[in-house]
């Protein structure tokens, strides 16, 4: 399965154009998702091979509704190193720590899992000083690796993890960039249902506009959001008819036609109940 996984992953970069050519910045479109079929985790990743410092990275990955990579397996290590290898560099990961003088469990996952797997620790960098070294003895300084990253390197350790500082060099690292989350609680990833156009994402950043919106994401006459296709929500059509909603109830525009009205009416009367 190990070995099905990764020839997958190589072949859908291959197709989407991620392999081959000049290095550009990768986009969420480029996303390659690693499915449960093949014994993944449903999640979207991406390997953006433009360098920026870890907080900028961090920063691309959240305006974009997602986050920088967290790994909790060595296959899951091994679908973005994948992702990664067309482009070799170092690869920002989603893990950081406070506390400078701590060994590597005290690093936290930007997202707030637990920190469940430890990687291949690369030892002839800069843990090279100890097993590990929790303060660093490479030409940082003491106690600036403070973030983690993923060596997509073959000549050097390609796979294996090390600690670094925030900003390496003038113009930091590669990054990759994962989307894991599920706002509606469906047990399928945001990001995916997008793609798919069965979640409405009209602005474009990844996030469903029924989370942002604070609405069912599956039962979009449900205005108020209280799980039931009722009276309240046809009091809202009713009296916001002919707007689009304005600020206080866009939802009402349930066909987003950009008006309120019998369409909207029908869509409502068509879904009345709870939620299913």
């Amino acid at each position: 399965m190990r070995k099905s996984v990764v020839g997958g992953v190589v072949a859908g970069a291959i197709a989407s154009g991620v392999i081959g050519g000049v290095a550009a910045p990768a986009h969420a479109q480029d996303a390659v998702q690693w499915r449960v079929e093949d014994g993944g985790n449903g999640h979207w990743y991406v390997a953006d091979p433009t360098f920026r410092n870890w907080q900028d990275a961090q920063s691309l990955a959240t305006s974009r509704g997602g986050h920088l990579a967290t790994i909790h397996s060595s296959f899951e290590n091994q679908f973005v190193l994948a992702l990664a290898l067309p482009f070799p560099s170092d690869y920002w990961l989603g893990a950081a720590r406070t506390d400078r003088s701590c060994e590597p469990p005290c690093f936290e996952w930007v997202t707030g899992e637990a920190w469940s797997y430890e990687g291949v620790w690369n030892a002839n960098d800069s843990w090279g000083c100890g097993s590990p070294n929790p303060n660093f003895c490479g030409w940082n300084g003491p106690g600036t690796a403070t973030v983690l990253e993923l060596s997509a390197r073959p000549a050097f350790s390609a796979g294996a993890w090390n600690d670094e500082a925030p900003s390496i060099f003038p113009a930091g690292a590669s990054a990759i960039i994962e989307w894991s989350a599920d706002c509606n609680s469906d047990g399928v990833v945001d990001f995916g249902q997008i793609r798919a156009g069965e979640l409405d994402d009209a602005n474009a950043n990844n996030i469903p506009d029924c989370c942002e919106q604070g609405v069912a994401c599956l039962c979009p006459s449900d205005i108020d959001g209280n799980g039931n296709v009722d009276a309240i929500d046809l009091a809202i059509v009713i009296g916001y008819w002919g707007t689009n909603g304005g600020k206080e109830y866009p939802q009402a525009d349930i066909d987003r036609s950009g008006d309120i009205d019998a369409a909207d009416l029908t869509a409502l009367l068509g879904s009345w109940g709870p939620c299913e």
